[in-house]
């Protein structure tokens, strides 16, 4: 895919204090049975914004408001917990970061961690699609999908971007039924047969929105 799948630490979270959080919090978010999309920390000392972003790693079902809340109660108590430890161990870990740059940066005390506010939520509606799990959680649903300049699966004029609806996700690519829009207004879409595209092939893939939809 031309948009790169955040497969490791480093691609997921920005900075060796976010890797650092991530790397703490990661087993408390899995223990709920959910996966760790995104950690950002914005703003600083005690204006710093911790914002966790939580999805299932498989299936098609939602995280409801009570998980969401249970997490971030979970969450709170570890970084609770982390900062008595680390205040404890600050003379070491000043020690440990002595030196410039990103070891030094990422050696730092996790201190305050109790004056953060914390941020819990899902994946927005129409968020990138930029994993295969991705296109799996979003089975059945409506895509935009922009495919690459160079793909083969563009049509004979040239269009590289098509509206369908997720069929399938197979191991290289998805199965997909293309929507034909409507030649005139007050007029029905059509469905066309259902093509497989090549992961490498997409540039972009986006979930529409939909207020209805029937099989």
């Amino acid at each position: 895919m031309a948009v790169p799948p955040r497969a490791t630490q480093t691609n997921r979270f920005k900075g060796p204090r976010a890797e650092r959080l991530a790397g703490l919090l990661e087993p408390t978010v899995n223990a709920h049975g959910l996966y760790l999309e995104e950690l950002t920390l914005t703003g600083q000392g005690e204006r710093t914004v911790l914002q966790l972003v939580v999805d299932y790693p498989e299936g098609t079902d939602s995280v409801d408001l009570d998980t969401l809340a249970a997490l971030s109660e979970a969450v709170s108590l570890v970084l609770d917990s982390a900062e008595k430890d680390s205040a404890e161990d600050s003379a070491a870990a000043d020690g440990a970061a002595e030196g410039a740059g990103a070891e030094a940066a990422a050696a730092e005390p996790l201190a305050a961690l109790s004056t953060y506010e914390l941020e819990v939520s899902t994946p927005g509606a129409t968020r990138p699609l930029t994993e295969p799990r991705h296109f799996r959680r979003n089975t059945g649903r409506l895509l935009e999908i922009d495919l690459r300049a160079d793909a083969p699966e563009q049509d004979a004029k040239g269009a590289g971007a098509l509206t369908a609806r997720l069929k399938q996700v197979q191991q290289g690519g998805v199965v997909v039924q293309e929507i034909i829009p409507a030649p005139k207004k007050g007029m029905k879409p059509k469905t066309g047969p259902e093509k497989h595209i090549p992961f490498e092939s997409i540039a972009r893939a986006r979930v529409q929105v939909e207020f209805s939809h029937t099989d």
